[in-house]
Order: C-alpha cells, then structure tokens, then sequence
C-alpha cells in the first residue's frame, strides 16, 4: 500500500469514526429505543386482540416459550405434580393450547422442580391472562434487577440512568426473546444481580443463596462455581450451599422422590440432545460455542467437536488463571472477575439461548463501572473500545437469528466471545492497576 492510499484509508476510517461518534449520543440513542418500544407495544396489543386458539395474526403463537412453563404449571395443578416432566403429557396438552403447532416448537419443562410454583399459579388463569401477567412479572424483574445494579455500581454516570433503562428495556433478548417470546430469563437476571448487590454490602451468605436460585436453569451456573472455587470465596459457597439446601427440600416438598428423579432424567436427555450428533433443537436460536460450532460445522461431528476443544483450550486457562491470581479482597478486582466470568458463561456452555443473554446487561454495567476507575490518559481507548462493542452486543442480536440459518454462522456468539476477550484484558489491567495502588 502506498502512502496516498494509506493516508486515504485513515482519513476514510477517521470519518466513519467521527460520524459513529455523533450517533453515540445520549439523546439519539434514548429517541431510537423509544422508538423501538413504542413500535412493540403496538404490535403486541395487536397481537393480543387478534390472537385466535393461540394463533396471532403475524402468525406466531402468543408468547409460544411462555405455554412450556403454562403446560408444567397446568400438570402441577391438574396431575400428578412429578408428570411435570413427563414428555409425552406435555407434548399433548401443549397441542391442545396450540393446535397446529410444529414438532420442532415444543420443548418438554427442564426446570428445577422449585421453578414450576409461580406458574402453577398461573396456571389458574385463562393462558393469555396468565402470559400478560407474566409479562408484567417480567417486567418487574427486570427493572428491580436494573435498580440493585444501579445501586451497586455508583461509579457509573449517574446521569445515564434513563439511557439505561431504555436500552436494557430495548434489548433484543429481552424486549423480542423474553417478554414477546414469554421466556424467563429475567427471573435468573433479577437474583443474579441481587446476589451481587448483596456481595458489594458484604453479605456473603445471603449471596450465596441468592444465587443458588439461578440453579433453576443450571447452565447458568457452569462457570460461576468453579470460579468461586478457584478464587477462594468461601463465604458465598456457604450461602449457595445453604440455599442450595432449601431450594432441594422445597423442590422435594413439590414433586417428590419421583419428580426430582424425572428432572434427572430429563437434564440427562437435555445434555444427550444438546451434545448427540442430532439435536433436533432450533439451532440458529442458541449462542453457546457448541450450537455454534454445530452450526458452523453442519454434520461434520468430529469437526465441531474439535472447534469446541480449541475454544475452550484458547479460552478456559486464561479465565482460570485470571481467577486464581485474583485479589478478591479488592472490590475492582472482584467486579471484573464478575464480570469476565458471566460474559464467557454465556459462550462456553453446552445450552444457553439468545434470550439468556440478558445476563450480558450485568457485565456492560461492571465494566461501565469499572472503566470509572481508570486513569484518564487510558479511559479514552479503553471507553472507545468499549462504546463499540456496547453497540455490537445490542444491534447484532436483531440480526444474528436469520444470518445464522442462512449462513450456519451465529455472529452474537462472535461478538460475546470479542467482550469476554476484552474483560480478559480489563481484569489485567485492574490487578495491575490494584497492585501498584
């Protein structure tokens, strides 16, 4: 390249940057999202005023994800509460709410037993009460999660709140995948980020069992408990055990011996699908590096499994060794390692839909935080940085679906691994940073 072409290039990318830069601001931002929201408020009254036997008029069942939880909560009430997990009973009372529906819609109930209680509930009202009610559960959640983190991050621009609700509210895994789809992420968000609230008072074991909540869905634990083995952090492990503990007798008080053993069964079966040759899932909908090595392998076995092997060869040492070198007695440090390690949670996993990537709004809010903390000659690059992967982490999820049915290439699990690379980096930087402090 010569020299005129080099400085054409610079002066081309200097002006792409500057225009990014005039569009990243608050008050452009907060008028997109507003947008974005108004626009799904409309479309889902309509979508309630012209659903028909469960059918809207865009075609879709009403929050279709919602009925799998509807259906456990119906057999809970109406059967013997250990069926909840009794596929062939959920497949046909889920027909007979959804008639028509496609094989490949349907998932059998896989939740921890506890789980099914507020939907059996639910289960009392007619279905589409019961899902606007669960909307506004959701909603609830979702918004009470934001304001623990808020409360526990004060580093953060306390001027951005209302550009952090708007953006959270109009995020695709929770505005389309969750609340539209009637999926139930949120109710991990919402106890993950009260076991960090409680952490940052210094409430060990009222973490802990906080968090042991999240074990209703236990992939979402796959990395945060090894990384509280390796880093030393007994307090939380005694809280998390301890609820662990009730959460297993409330779980048994619910289903009994049998049900608890049927969610054995059906995690078994979940972990053989999910890993086998042949899923049978909707691949193009899960993040997690083996869907995408599934994807992007198509039925070449042996190939995903080794793209599954170098991922997590390249990737699990760093995070191990971040944890282990860790100072968890200094609060920066212990945010970017909560931070790294819920990002890569959602990568290195063997089963985590795009609508479990609401848990990636806790780790642009750590970091957010965190980045307060810099010294000011090294925020500019590290903010520059960050500002683009925010946009990437919220503009690529309207995308990622289609482009990975057509393609076999799931750019969200892409641009989720480039944070969780970056939080790599963000850890050292802090430990550094702490240990000359």
């Amino acid at each position: 390249m010569t020299d005129g072409e080099s400085t054409g290039l610079h002066a081309v990318l200097t002006r792409l940057h500057a225009a990014v830069e005039r569009r990243l601001n608050r008050r452009y931002i907060r008028s997109v999202c507003c947008l974005l929201l108004g626009f799904f408020l409309l479309v889902q009254t309509f979508s309630f005023v012209t659903s028909e036997r469960g059918r809207t008029a865009f075609g879709p069942f009403l929050g279709a994800d919602f009925a799998v939880f509807y259906v456990a909560g119906s057999i809970f009430d109406g059967y013997a509460p250990a069926r909840i997990y009794d596929v062939n009973l959920h497949s046909r009372l889920y027909r007979g709410l959804f008639p028509g529906v496609p094989p490949e819609a349907q998932l059998p109930y896989a939740n921890a037993p506890f789980f099914v209680l507020p939907f059996a509930a639910l289960a009392h009202l007619p279905y589409q009460w019961a899902y606007l009610l669960w909307m506004l559960i959701s909603i609830g959640l979702y918004f009470g999660g934001l304001r623990l983190l808020w409360g526990s991050y004060p580093s953060i621009p306390r001027n951005a709140w209302l550009t952090v609700v708007l953006l959270a509210f109009s995020f695709t895994p929770f505005l389309i995948e969750g609340l539209s789809g009637g999926q139930v992420s949120v109710f991990g968000f919402f106890w993950l980020a009260l076991a960090l609230s409680l952490e940052r008072r210094g409430h060990l074991l009222l973490s802990g069992a906080a968090l042991s909540v999240c074990a209703y869905k236990p992939t979402l634990l796959v990395l945060i408990l090894p990384m509280l083995v390796v880093t030393r952090r007994w307090g939380l492990l005694r809280g998390f055990a301890i609820g662990g503990l009730g959460l297993a007798a409330l779980s048994l008080l619910a289903v009994g011996w049998q049900g608890c053993r049927n969610y054995v069964d059906i995690l078994l079966l979940f972990l053989a699908t999910t890993t086998g040759a042949v899923s049978g899932l909707r691949t193009w909908k899960y993040v997690d590096i083996n869907s995408f090595s599934r994807l992007l392998a198509g039925g070449h076995t042996y190939g995903r499994w080794a793209l599954v092997l170098v991922a997590a060869g390249c990737t699990l040492p760093l995070l191990v060794r971040g944890w282990w070198k860790a100072d968890c007695a200094r609060e920066n440090v212990r945010s970017a390692i909560w931070a790294m390690t819920i990002v890569w949670t959602l990568v290195l996993n063997v089963y985590l839909g795009i609508y479990d990537t609401v848990l990636v709004v806790p780790g642009a809010l750590i970091t957010a935080d965190l980045l307060s903390h810099e010294e000011p000659d090294k925020r500019s690059m590290l903010t520059s940085a960050y500002t683009y992967l925010l946009a990437a982490l919220y503009l690529v999820p309207w995308v990622t679906q289609p482009v990975a049915r057509l393609t076999g290439v799931q750019l969200y699990t892409l641009v989720l691994a480039a944070f969780g690379f970056y939080l790599i980096s963000l850890l050292r930087r802090v430990m550094e940073t702490e240990a000359t402090a």
